[in-house]
């Protein structure tokens, strides 16, 4: 597997540990949405459960153990994640989980799990990781992936190893994904509206995400102009089982919380121009309230809270949101 350049460092740091013998059973993989977790994660467990890795941690290719992972077929390697996106990891599954990391390695070598999104474990999964966490078999390494790892309890985080996983530059970004085939105005776009993760802009630029994320902003900015209805957004947004606008939301807040903060934009394109206008209107305080309603919205989707009525609690709040801050500025003036 080759690496894009900015997840070399990451790799051989892992792979150094492992060759040491020294690689903690637990390790949580944190960053932006798209900037590697799974690729590293899966190259880690293929190096744990190849027989004959080389020095570079690249499995042999040829053994039984790559057959099946190649397969996908591999009795070692457990991959846990939601039934679907934007749905929780149940208790249910983490126990299954746990009681097969327990079962003696078929090909004697690791039991490796691998669980993404680690945020979509809801509390009471979360708590019954907890013992696999602290007492874990011999020869056994569960890797955590998540985007936003503040949202897991305390007592999972300090139960693992943190690996971040850093944001490349915006020009490193725009020449892989140039060289992945990607028009160079199309990926600067397509950066933004992933959030800043390469992969996710990739995924972004092959996709019809790409129109449906700058449709949602859009939207966005016409509910804070107070000139589209937010009850008629929150029923389109409705049929989306992606939750592309939420998402898309979620990225454009967190931008906007960065710009406020550093006073420039972490990525120039065309939305700049857009995000700007929320960026000078709206507190910095409020985006940060904001941002952790609409991860809450995120998270609470599959747990069976009525999805209409949070997304229009959310849209409406965003179009108070800008009468509000009018208000102030009258005010102000005054």
């Amino acid at each position: 597997m080759i690496l894009p350049p900015w997840l070399n460092p990451v790799w051989q740091r892992l792979n150094e540990t492992r060759l040491r013998e020294r690689l903690p059973h637990a390790l949580l993989f944190s960053g932006t949405a798209g900037t590697g977790k799974q690729m590293i994660a899966e190259q880690l467990a293929h190096a744990l459960l190849c027989a004959a890795p080389d020095a570079a941690g690249h499995a042999c290719g040829k053994c039984s153990a790559c057959s099946w992972l190649l397969a996908g077929t591999h009795p070692d390697l457990l991959v846990l994640q939601p039934e679907e996106a934007g749905k929780s990891i149940k208790i249910d599954d983490v126990r299954a989980l746990c009681n097969s990391l327990v079962m003696t390695s078929h090909a004697g070598r690791y039991k490796v799990a691998i669980i993404h999104p680690a945020e979509a474990l809801n509390i009471n999964a979360a708590n019954s990781l907890l013992k696999t966490l602290e007492e874990p078999t011999e020869r056994t390494v569960i890797m955590l992936l998540s985007a936003r790892p503040g949202r897991l309890p305390a007592t999972v985080r300090s139960r693992c190893q943190q690996v971040p996983f850093p944001v490349p530059t915006q020009s490193l970004a725009c020449e892989w994904l140039t060289a992945q085939g990607v028009d160079p105005g199309v990926a600067l776009r397509c950066l933004q509206l992933a959030g800043g993760g390469p992969l996710a802009a990739l995924e972004v630029a092959r996709s019809d995400r790409e129109q449906r994320l700058a449709q949602s902003l859009r939207q966005l900015q016409q509910v804070f102009e107070g000139t589209l209805d937010p009850l008629k957004v929150a029923s389109e947004w409705m049929a989306d089982q992606e939750q592309t606008g939420l998402l898309g939301w979620q990225n454009w807040l967190e931008e906007a919380i960065r710009w406020k903060i550093a006073g420039s934009p972490r990525i120039e394109s065309p939305d700049s121009a857009q995000l700007q206008q929320i960026v000078e209107t709206v507190d910095c305080r409020l985006l940060f309230s904001l941002a952790d309603r609409v991860a809450n919205a995120l998270n609470s989707l599959g747990s069976g809270l009525n999805r209409q009525l949070i997304l229009e609690d959310l849209l409406i709040s965003w179009a108070g949101q800008a009468k509000r801050d009018s208000m102030r500025r009258i005010a102000r003036s005054r």
